[in-house]
């Protein structure tokens, strides 16, 4: 989406992309090789970064994409969080220079950021003729954060190809694993990681709404560690393999459940109001989207069972040793935002 943030050094595709997760609790790398007919999983690798000081962290995705054997100079990044701003705006019908120009002057409306503290950029969805409207997605990032991250990955000695946001990767992603999917039917998307909960909601190929809830899986580490009197460290053993102490982990996180399903019920109803369609389906991606009781909070809330996805189920998976079989099976609804990446 953020296509204008970085410079490309080469007008040359890359044979192979790929694509970095930046995590606050782990980093993930994937990359693919895009061939005629198929692409194929060639490189990918996760590697554990809570708690390591920020100057670590390039030394961290320098060795992640060593040990992953990544061959590809130039990486794919996206960007989350409260730095970054996504709003589909409606403006008159005008060509794309002159939208180029007006772009700015409308985002300020939108953005509760100085606009000038800002990169912008924006995709054009839908040209209506009889109204003439365009609907537009506007994304806008603190250039601070972005400037962040471009020297992270310089840092570790890799150049940046593109810089995305972790909402359009997911659903890039989702999208290539779903190429027929049903034009009329809504599904919200929720990428729950460590920090914060990317919540999308599609309807067929289209984009309806996307935002980031501060929510994660550190708030469901802290109820758990606080309500059975654990130490923080072992929480994520235990919600691996709660055995006997399932239904204590179940009461111990209902709280925190309940705050991402408020945060849920917002935006399905406001996608509801102004589109006057309702929800049919739940797809649940990221690291702690396999917790112990996560499907039956949601069948209990929306009385639709929330359903797990492979974000690597199209890919030709290419086993030796650049592919971890163990991570591979393992942890693999945890790269949706890195396969997404990949395939820019």
């Amino acid at each position: 989406m953020i296509e204008n943030l970085v410079k490309k050094i080469s007008w040359a595709r890359p044979k192979n992309k790929a694509g970095l997760d930046i995590g606050s609790y782990a980093i993930k790398i994937v990359e693919i090789s895009q061939g005629p007919e198929k692409a194929t999983l060639v490189g990918l690798g996760s590697r554990k970064v809570r708690g390591l000081p920020k100057e670590a962290l390039a030394d961290s995705i320098k060795a992640l994409a060593e040990e992953a054997l990544v061959s590809a100079k130039d990486l794919n990044i996206s960007v989350s969080g409260p730095s970054v701003i996504v709003r589909l705006i409606s403006m008159p019908k005008m060509t794309r220079e002159d939208l180029k120009g007006a772009i700015r002057f409308e985002a300020e409306k939108f953005i509760p950021f100085d606009i000038k503290d800002c990169i912008l950029d924006f995709q054009i969805l839908k040209r209506d003729d009889k109204t003439n409207k365009l609907d537009i997605l506007l994304a806008a990032v603190k250039k601070d954060y972005i400037e962040e991250r471009l020297k992270l990955v310089e840092s570790a000695g890799y150049s940046i190809n593109v810089v995305d946001v972790d909402s359009f990767a997911l659903i890039n992603s989702f999208l290539r694993n779903r190429p027929h999917i049903d034009s009329d039917k809504t599904t919200v998307l929720l990428n729950i990681g460590a920090a914060l909960t990317n919540l999308s909601i599609i309807r067929g190929e289209t984009i309806c709404l996307v935002r980031d809830v501060m929510i994660g899986g550190n708030d469901f580490d802290n109820a758990i560690s606080k309500s059975l009197g654990i130490d923080i460290g072992s929480v994520e053993e235990l919600k691996l393999s709660p055995k006997e102490r399932l239904q204590d982990i179940i009461l111990a996180t209902k709280p925190i459940y309940n705050n991402i399903l408020d945060e849920v019920r917002l935006s399905c109803s406001y996608y509801e109001n102004q589109c006057g369609r309702n929800v049919d389906e739940f797809y649940m991606s990221g690291g702690n989207a396999l917790l112990s009781g996560s499907e039956e909070v949601f069948q209990e809330a929306f009385g639709i069972k929330p359903s797990l996805w492979n974000p690597m189920q199209f890919l030709e998976i290419s086993l030796g040793p650049r592919i971890d079989k163990v991570l591979l099976d393992s942890v693999n609804n945890s790269f949706a935002v890195a396969v997404g990446l990949a395939l820019r």
